[in-house]
């Protein structure tokens, strides 16, 4: 075998052991959650659903849940509407600093997660408005805005500006070459921006822990604090079922929006560029 056939074999494998590593927890848990044991044990020694109608015994479980998806969608909401600013700037403004710029937007995702909350909760703290539905959603807005505005330079980058220039030249106003022209081109990126920012929305728990007090509690707080206190495998079967129903999310999103080849466009490269 050649080595360039040895170096192809190589990575193939490595990539492979990456996905099983990657996939390994999700299968793990998957399996304890239909487990008939009152304890977490692999592999079960029997094979019981009960744990997964026991899921309304976490505490607070529906109203957390309708905080938790009441903050993910506000966040979602402000999130893309600044990101379209956001990237309307970066890709086609002649500013200078844009590399600058970028790196601040994004930098949540580089950050550690929990600086940030010990940064936001301190602040709030200084201004008098800690623990409240606004903070919390504030705190979301500030660690999910970075993924529209990704897809959103994605999707700009990759669009075609002559047809703006076309609606232009032929007396369309600004705000309607925007709205009949330049947004319809941007909805792949809206959607699946929007979706990022709700699902690592709804699921975070390093910020909001820093940010909830008392009855305003999320979800992924009450379920933390089930495991501390309980033992059954009622939290795999929870994971499991919004495992499931994220994929199904995602690959349905997918498969309508490309939101997955907007997250690898969005990603590579030295920053925004005109196609």
């Amino acid at each position: 075998m050649s080595s360039t056939g040895s170096l192809r074999a190589f990575v193939a494998v490595a990539g492979w052991l990456a996905v099983a590593f990657l996939v390994f927890p999700v299968v793990l848990t998957a399996v304890v959650s239909v487990g008939g044991s009152p304890f977490i044990e692999f592999p079960p020694k029997s094979w019981s659903l009960e744990w997964y109608a026991n899921i309304g015994a976490i505490h607070r479980v529906g109203r957390a849940t309708m905080i938790s998806a009441g903050i993910a969608l506000a966040a979602g909401v402000l999130a893309t509407a600044l990101a379209v600013g956001i990237a309307l700037v970066l890709v086609r403004a002649p500013i200078p600093g844009k590399a600058a710029l970028t790196a601040f937007v994004t930098s949540p995702v580089a950050v550690p997660i929990v600086a940030i909350g010990i940064a936001l909760i301190q602040f709030f703290i200084w201004m008098g408005v800690a623990f409240t539905w606004y903070s919390l959603l504030i705190g979301h807005l500030v660690l999910v805005i970075a993924y529209p505005v990704r897809t959103l330079v994605a999707s700009l980058t990759l669009s075609n500006p002559s047809l703006e220039e076309a609606a232009a030249s032929l007396g369309a106003p600004p705000w309607k070459v925007f709205l009949t022209v330049t947004l319809p081109q941007l909805k792949p990126g809206l959607i699946s921006g929007f979706l990022f920012a709700f699902l690592i929305s709804f699921d975070n728990y390093p910020i909001s822990i820093f940010l909830v007090r008392g009855a305003l509690t999320t979800l992924p707080i009450e379920v933390f604090n089930y495991i501390s206190q309980n033992l059954d495998p009622t939290p795999a079967a929870f994971s499991t079922l919004y495992v499931l129903v994220l994929t199904a999310v995602i690959l349905w999103a997918e498969s309508r929006y490309r939101i997955v080849s907007l997250a690898v466009s969005s990603g590579g490269g030295d920053g925004p560029r005109r196609a």
